[in-house]
């Protein structure tokens, strides 16, 4: 089977630079070295690096495109001279190639109708990695003919508008490796962290990972954590920066600052830290949190810190609550009862050593569920059935 990807031009695979799709494409990239079920072109932006770690694959053929930004083919006149020349370069390749299937693997996914349409309809498919409301426009319909969603509640948002069909949805969950959440600290290297966060031998360890941006719920978070009646027992750490790596400000930030100036020896804010270090940092967590506020598709972060052992309190938006069970998560509605209802679960969690055990041994059995191995199977059987 020959299946070729067309990642965004925004970050290069394998992913050397992050980004959670090329982390799935490259995740799905290793998997399927071990057997050759597939054979894979993958387009991507050029990065040295990344050019470097491709000369490893023997399964894949990467082609990457460089940036330029002078003598672009002008085909393609309604999108940025960046995402112009990636599209002309790729048809370029892709016109003389024989393949069975192409997939686009998020980012503006209507955009690329130029490119597709130049393409067998049949052929084209869709991996949506958003909200799901990508599919509300009439071009999606026109240029693909199937589409993958992630979770139910983006399949639900995605059929909403009647554009496209339930026959045309191909349903896939992201996966992680759990390879990378197996890997224990040494005490030396907890000690090292827990002194650099301030964090007192009895402390419990809330951790929050993920952009601080309203939508995820950070402001609502600090809100109940202040509400906790244990609040004299806990530290919270804020893993993350509004833009990935970009460490620069916004209003928001300010403002969970403001929010936090009364219990700042209790809320330390990291900035963004790189995805291979994470696992250290949820190393010294006691709970993880994952307080969205708006529809989540999916929500890999419940995954990883499942696959770390650590319990969870979450929201009930989107795919979240299709991650979790009840031995694994507290589950807490986004109502007006939101902030008051999240710190009751903490305050139980923080009260109950044995019930955060229990929690986390489910949960990285529940993990086990989201394996790249199960991934790539559930991937090249829908595959093998449409084709």
């Amino acid at each position: 089977m020959n299946i070729c990807l067309i990642m965004p031009n925004v970050f290069p695979v394998p992913a050397t630079k992050g980004g959670a799709v090329e982390t799935l494409a490259t995740n799905l990239l290793l998997e399927n070295e071990k057997e050759g079920k597939i054979n894979f072109t993958c387009f991507s932006i050029y990065e040295k690096e990344a050019a470097e770690l491709s000369k490893n694959y023997k399964y894949t053929k990467f082609i990457y495109i460089k940036e330029q930004t002078e003598n672009i083919d002008l085909t393609f006149k309604t999108v940025n001279n960046h995402f112009k020349n990636y599209m002309d370069k790729i048809y370029e390749y892709i016109k003389d190639m024989r393949y069975d299937f192409l997939i686009v693997e998020g980012g503006d996914v209507a955009g690329y109708e130029p490119l597709l349409r130049k393409l067998p309809k049949e052929k084209c498919l869709v991996h949506l990695h958003g909200s799901g409301k990508e599919a509300h426009n009439e071009v999606i319909s026109e240029i693909y003919s199937k589409f993958i969603t992630i979770s139910k509640s983006q399949t639900k948002i995605a059929l909403k508008n009647k554009l496209i069909s339930e026959a045309q949805i191909l349903f896939l969950y992201n996966a992680i490796n759990l390879q990378e959440f197996n890997k224990k600290n040494s005490d030396n290297e907890n000690d090292i962290l827990r002194q650099k966060y301030q964090i007192e031998k009895d402390d419990t360890v809330i951790m929050y990972i993920g952009r601080t941006i309203p939508k995820k719920g950070v402001k609502e978070l600090i809100l109940a954590f202040k509400q906790i009646e244990n609040i004299d027992k806990a530290k919270i750490l804020i893993v993350g920066s509004t833009s990935f790596g970009l460490e620069q400000k916004t209003e928001y930030d300010y403002e969970l600052q403001r929010i936090s100036e009364d219990i700042k020896d209790k809320i330390k804010f990291t900035g963004y830290i790189e995805n291979n270090e994470l696992y250290k940092i949820q190393n010294i967590a006691d709970i993880a949190v994952v307080p969205s506020i708006w529809e989540e598709p999916f929500g890999l972060v419940v995954v990883e810190n499942m696959a770390i052992g650590l319990p969870l309190v979450v929201t009930n938006m989107g795919g979240i609550p299709e991650l979790v069970t009840e031995e694994t998560a507290f589950v807490v509605e986004n109502d007006e009862n939101l902030i008051s209802n999240f710190a009751s679960k903490l305050d139980i969690l923080i009260e109950n050593t044995e019930l955060r055990k229990k929690m986390g041994e489910a949960g990285r059995k529940r993990a086990e569920l989201f394996s790249m191995e199960n991934y790539l199977e559930n991937f090249y059987n829908i595959m093998k059935k449409i084709k």
